[in-house]
C-alpha cells in the first residue's frame, strides 16, 4: 500500500511538474519570432482567415489560453487569449457570428445588425474594411471575399494589389507608363494606355513568370536607364530573384486580331501591321526612347521550391540621361500556396539553336524547362551524366535523325550508349531513338528498315522509338509502299507516337489528316491513340511549318494566348510530350539592316545575342509564351491528380474544346487559369 502511495505521490508531483512547465505563460503576450501577428489595442490582429486554437498558440513565445478551448477547436472572433496577466480578443475578420468559421451567416448577421435587429455579433470582426463602422460595404467586400474576389483582404490583414500611379521624385508628365498581360502582342505604335498603372503576376512556387512593360514618350532622348527593385513579400522577410529585359521589334509585321469566331474561320480573318515584339535581350547600361512610339520591357519574377507563399512588390524606375528619377511604378507577384515539380509533367524535344556554343543555347532552353534533342556533352562523358540526372530533362536523342553528337556516331558508341543508358532508370525513361522523320511512301520502309538494325545490333527491342508522322494520306500506285494506311505499317517499329497535331481534328470535324478510305477502316487517330496507350506506348505530338493557320502554332502572326494554347490542347487530347524541329533558323536574315524570318518564324525561337551587342543566346518573345503553357500544363496535371480530369477538362474548355475551337482572348486563358489553381488550392490538404 505504502508503495503503490509513494508511486501515486511521484506521479502527481511529476504530472506537477509536466504542467507548469508547458504552461509557463511568464512571457505574456508575446509573439514568437517569424510570426506576422500583431497584439495591440486589446486584440491579437492580423490573423487570416479560420485558425485553430492549436494554430494561434504557435504564434506566440510563451504558453497562452484561448478561451479555455482545446488545440484542435476554432478560434471565434472575441475569443479571449490570455497569458502572464495580459489579455486580448482573437479578431477573425468576418466572423461577426463569432462562430469561428467565415459564411453567408456571417454576412446575414451583419445586415440584421445594420437593419437594428437585435443580435449578437463581433462589430470589430464584422468592420471588415476597417473604418470603424458596420455598414452595407463591408458585407459588400464580405460577400466578395466568399465569392473569391481577387484583391480582398477582410481586415486589411494582408497586401492587395492597387491599380495606383506612382509619382517618381522628378515626375516627368511627357513620358507614361502603362502594363499589360505578357500574352498580349501590343504593337510599337498602339500608343493608348492599357489602363494598367500597376500590373500583379500570378504564379506558383518553383515558377517564372513575365509581364510587359510600355513606356512611350513624347520626344526622341537617349541616355536613359531603367532599374527594378527586389520583389519583398509582403511581410518583408523573403524576396524573389526577377530580370528586367529590353525588347526589340519585328518591323512590319502583320499580327492576327482575329481567326475564329463560334469556332469557325472568319470570312475575312482581321489583322494589324505594326512593329510587334520579338526578341527579348538583357538590358544595356543605357537606352533611346523614340517619339510616340511604345518602348516595351519585359519584367520577369522567379519563385523557388521554398518561396513564401503570398504577396510581393517591387518597383520599375525610369531616370533620365542625368540620373534623375522622372517616372516608377509598382509591380507585384502573387505566389500561390502550391509549387511546380522540377520535372515537367509534358515531355518536350526541341532541335535546339547551336550558335557559337550548343553548350550554352542548350541551358538556356533548359531555364524555360524545355529539353533539346542533344545533350551538350558526348553522352559517354561524366558531364552527360549529370545532364540526363537533371530532373528538368526529360528527353534526349540517344541516336538517329540529328545525331546527338559532333560528327557521325559509330555503333560501337551506339552499343555503350544504350547499355550506359539502360542500366540507369531514370535516363532510360529519357533516352530515345529518332531515326526517320515525317516518312512518306517508301520513306515508310526506313521506320522498318532502321528499327530493325538498332534492335538487332543491341541485341534487344527494348528501345524508344519516335517518328513523327505528317499525316496518313494514303501512297500512289508508282511507289514500292501502296495504298496503304501509314500509321498500321509502322506500329509494329514505333512505341512513342508522335504525329502532327492536326491528326486530333476528326473527321467529322473536317479534319484531313486521315483520308477517307482509311477512316472507314480504322477511325480517327485520336481514337486509335487510346489503344495504343492501353498497350503501354507513349503518345506525343508535333508542330513545325504546319498546321498552319488557322491551327494553333508558334508563328509570328499569332497572338500569345495561340500560342499557349498548343499545350491546352495537347490536355484536351490527353498527349504527354511535344516535339518541335528547330530554335535557330532565319539567322542569316537578321542583320544590323533588317530583320526578316522565314516562314512567321517557324524554327526560330532562340537568337544570337551578337545581332544586337549582347552575347550568347536571347529568347524571343514566343519563347516565353511556350514556357508559361508548360507551366499551364502542369497545373492541369497536378488539379487532375486532385480533382479527377473530368473536373478540370470543364476549365479547359473554356480555352479550347477541339483543334479549331479555342479563345483568342488572354484574359479567357487566365480565367480559366485562376479556376484551375483554385481547384488545386481547395482540394491539396483535403
Amino acid at each position: 500500500m505504502k508503495k503503490l502511495l509513494t508511486l501515486a505521490l511521484t506521479g502527481a508531483m511529476l504530472l506537477s511538474c509536466a504542467v507548469s512547465v508547458f504552461a509557463d505563460d511568464s512571457a505574456g503576450l508575446t509573439l514568437a519570432e517569424g510570426s506576422h501577428l500583431k497584439v495591440e489595442n486589446g486584440i491579437v490582429d492580423m490573423i487570416d482567415g479560420a485558425i485553430t486554437v492549436g494554430e494561434l498558440k504557435a504564434e506566440f513565445a510563451g504558453a497562452v489560453d484561448v478561451a479555455g478551448k482545446a488545440d484542435d477547436a476554432a478560434v471565434c472572433a472575441d475569443d479571449v487569449v490570455t497569458a502572464g496577466g495580459e489579455s486580448a480578443k482573437a479578431i477573425i475578420w468576418g466572423d461577426a457570428s463569432k462562430d469561428g468559421k467565415i459564411t453567408l451567416t456571417d454576412a446575414t448577421k451583419m445586415l440584421q445588425s445594420i437593419a437594428k435587429w437585435s443580435v449578437d455579433v463581433s462589430t470589430t470582426a464584422a468592420d471588415v474594411d476597417r473604418n470603424d463602422k458596420v455598414n452595407l460595404s463591408d458585407v459588400s467586400k464580405l460577400m466578395q471575399k466568399l465569392a473569391k474576389w481577387d484583391n480582398i483582404s477582410l481586415g486589411n490583414v494582408r497586401m492587395v494589389f492597387e491599380n495606383k500611379a506612382l509619382t517618381a521624385e522628378h515626375e516627368d508628365p511627357t513620358l507614361k507608363i502603362s502594363f499589360t498581360n505578357f500574352m498580349n502582342k501590343v504593337g510599337a505604335h498602339a500608343t493608348d494606355h492599357t489602363g494598367e498603372n500597376a500590373f500583379k503576376m500570378k504564379m506558383a512556387r518553383n515558377e517564372s513568370e513575365s509581364c510587359t512593360v510600355l513606356l512611350w514618350s513624347d520626344a526622341d532622348r537617349e541616355g536613359m536607364t531603367a532599374e527594378l527593385s527586389d520583389f519583398v513579400h509582403e511581410y518583408g522577410d523573403a524576396t524573389m530573384e526577377s530580370d528586367l529585359e529590353w525588347v526589340i521589334y519585328y518591323p512590319d509585321l502583320s499580327v492576327f486580331t482575329t481567326v475564329m469566331r463560334d469556332g469557325k474561320v472568319t470570312p475575312t480573318q482581321e489583322t494589324y501591321t505594326d512593329d510587334h515584339p520579338e526578341v527579348i535581350v538583357d538590358m544595356a547600361d543605357s537606352f533611346e526612347l523614340k517619339a510616340a512610339a511604345n518602348q516595351q520591357f519585359v519584367i520577369t519574377v522567379k519563385s523557388n521550391k521554398e518561396t513564401p507563399a503570398g504577396m510581393y512588390t517591387a518597383t520599375f524606375t525610369v531616370k533620365d540621361a542625368e540620373g534623375k528619377e522622372v517616372k516608377k511604378a509598382t509591380v507585384y507577384a502573387y505566389v500561390w500556396d502550391f509549387t511546380l515539380p522540377d520535372t515537367p509533367y509534358s515531355a518536350s524535344l526541341f532541335g535546339t539553336a547551336t550558335g557559337t556554343s550548343y553548350i550554352d543555347y542548350y541551358y538556356h532552353m533548359l531555364e524555360q524547362n524545355l529539353s533539346s534533342y542533344k545533350l551538350p556533352y558526348h553522352i559517354l562523358s561524366d558531364e552527360a551524366e549529370e545532364v540526363m540526372s537533371d530532373p528538368r530533362v526529360t528527353a534526349f536523342n540517344i541516336d538517329g535523325f540529328s545525331a546527338p553528337y559532333t560528327g557521325d556516331i559509330t555503333d560501337e558508341e551506339t552499343v555503350l550508349a544504350y547499355n550506359k543508358i539502360k542500366n540507369n532508370p531514370e535516363w532510360f525513361k529519357k533516352g530515345l531513338f529518332y531515326y526517320t522523320d515525317e516518312p512518306w511512301c517508301d520513306g515508310l520502309l526506313k521506320v522498318q528498315t532502321t528499327y530493325e538494325y538498332v534492335t538487332k545490333l543491341l541485341g534487344t527491342t527494348e528501345i524508344r522509338n519516335i517518328t513523327p508522322l505528317a499525316d496518313n494520306t494514303w501512297v500512289s500506285p508508282e511507289h514500292e509502299v501502296q495504298n496503304i494506311d501509314a500509321v498500321a505499317f509502322i506500329d509494329p517499329y514505333i512505341n512513342v507516337w508522335c504525329p502532327r497535331s492536326d491528326a486530333y481534328r476528326r473527321l467529322s470535324e473536317g479534319g484531313l489528316w486521315t483520308n477517307r478510305y482509311m477512316h472507314r477502316k480504322h477511325g480517327d487517330y485520336a481514337d486509335r491513340a487510346e489503344k495504343f496507350r492501353e498497350k503501354g506506348e507513349e503518345i506525343w505530338w508535333y508542330i513545325c511549318i504546319a498546321p498552319q493557320l488557322p491551327y494553333p502554332n508558334y508563328f509570328t502572326f499569332y497572338q500569345g494566348v495561340i500560342n499557349r494554347l498548343v499545350l491546352w490542347q495537347q490536355y484536351f487530347n490527353n498527349v504527354d510530350g511535344l516535339l518541335y524541329y528547330a530554335t535557330g533558323m532565319s539567322w542569316e536574315t537578321i542583320s544590323k539592316y533588317q530583320f526578316k524570318l522565314k516562314d512567321y518564324g517557324d524554327g526560330c525561337l532562340q537568337f544570337p545575342g551578337e545581332k544586337w551587342g549582347r552575347t550568347g543566346p536571347q529568347a524571343s518573345w514566343r519563347l516565353y509564351q511556350i514556357r508559361d503553357s508548360f507551366d499551364d500544363f502542369d497545373y492541369m496535371k497536378i488539379a487532375e491528380e486532385l480533382v479527377g480530369r473530368e473536373e478540370v477538362m470543364k476549365a479547359v474548355t473554356k480555352v479550347s474544346s477541339g483543334m479549331l475551337k479555342y479563345t483568342e482572348d488572354y484574359r479567357v486563358l487566365d480565367a480559366a487559369r485562376d479556376e484551375i489553381v483554385q481547384m488545386i488550392l481547395d482540394s491539396q490538404d483535403k
